[in-house]
C-alpha cells in the first residue's frame, strides 16, 4: 500500500502532499532524531511533492490517494 502524507511547504504552512518517505530511519535522523512527517528531506524523501494551497484540502488529497493505493510512476 503507498501512503501520502502533509507536509510543510515552502509558504510554511501544511499545505502540500508527498508520498511517504521510505526510509523513516534517515527521516527521523534528518530531523534530529524525532519523526516529523511534516517536513521533506532531499536525502531520503521521494517526489512528487505537490502544493494544494489548503491545509484542509492537503489532508484531504493525502487521504484520498492512501485510501486508493495511488503510486508515484517512474
Amino acid at each position: 500500500m503507498s501512503a501520502w502524507r502533509v507536509i510543510v511547504t515552502d509558504s510554511e504552512s501544511a499545505s502540500g502532499i508527498a508520498p511517504a518517505c521510505p526510509w523513516p530511519d534517515v527521516h527521523a535522523m534528518m530531523h534530529g532524531g524525532k519523526p516529523d512527517d511534516a517536513w521533506v528531506y532531499d536525502e531520503c524523501c521521494i517526489g512528487p511533492r505537490i502544493e494544494c494551497y489548503s491545509e484542509r484540502q492537503a489532508a484531504r488529497l493525502a487521504h484520498l490517494l492512501t485510501e486508493a493505493n495511488a503510486e508515484v510512476c517512474s
